[in-house]
């Protein structure tokens, strides 16, 4: 009897079957992040560097009007080193977004589509390359609005609105609807680009441009392409 109960305990564990382990799944990779962008297509302290600034002379709001303009007009290093070296002459190292005269000498300027009275000091030299009269503002302000970023107060209230909020995008459109980014890549000499600029050859504070030429140039990594 006992003999019987251990040949059934041995058959039983001969038909038994082991078990599959089921192998762990393999882990999914980890993603690698994607980069962040840059907020700016350069630092505030390279910026400062072109300028001759101070770090903290220069306010965040300004930098976002760059990159926005960088983006909006599609400035690339070449550019931004030309577009820069201009702003800086033109503007004293970016201190000055209005020009110095209040502007009435450029009332009932026909040519600048000065129409009405005030239109002359309202629409004034505007931004880091100064652009002037009502015709250049509403060509500036119809852009905007045909890429979504109408803001009426450009027309309404005329150069200080502009001038604080846009002083890098208001003179971005004219240097889009001038071609400068066309020009620009064929990779002219400094002054030529002062010259489209400043409107004669060699354009006023020739020197001046090309110093801030060539720290932007320095900053972009890019060789000074000559005077």
């Amino acid at each position: 009897m006992l003999w019987d109960i251990v040949l059934q305990f041995i058959r039983s564990l001969e038909t038994q079957t082991v078990e599959e382990v089921a192998p762990e799944p393999t882990p999914e990779p980890i993603p690698e992040p994607e980069p962040i962008k840059p907020r700016w297509p350069i630092t505030k302290e390279h910026m400062a560097y072109i300028m001759g600034r101070k770090y903290e002379e220069l306010s965040d709001e300004l930098m976002d009007d760059y990159a926005e303009c960088c983006e909006t007009f599609q400035l690339d290093p070449f550019s931004q080193a030309y577009f820069l070296g201009q702003c800086g002459h033109e503007s004293a190292g970016l201190k000055y977004t209005i020009e110095w005269h209040d502007g009435s000498n450029y009332e009932f300027r026909k040519d600048l589509n000065n129409v009405n009275p005030g239109d002359g000091v309202k629409f004034a030299g505007t931004g880091f390359l100064q652009c002037t009269g009502r015709f250049n503002h509403q060509r500036f302000a119809d852009y905007m609005k045909a890429i979504g970023k109408e803001d009426p107060l450009i027309m309404e209230i005329g150069k200080t609105h502009t001038a604080e909020h846009y002083p890098f995008s208001i003179s971005g459109f004219w240097w889009h609807d001038n071609k400068m980014n066309q020009y620009c890549s064929q990779i002219p000499a400094v002054d030529s680009v002062g010259a489209r600029v400043n409107g004669r050859y060699k354009p006023n504070g020739h020197k001046d441009r090309r110093k801030y030429s060539r720290r932007a140039f320095d900053i972009m990594g890019i060789p000074y392409p000559g005077d």
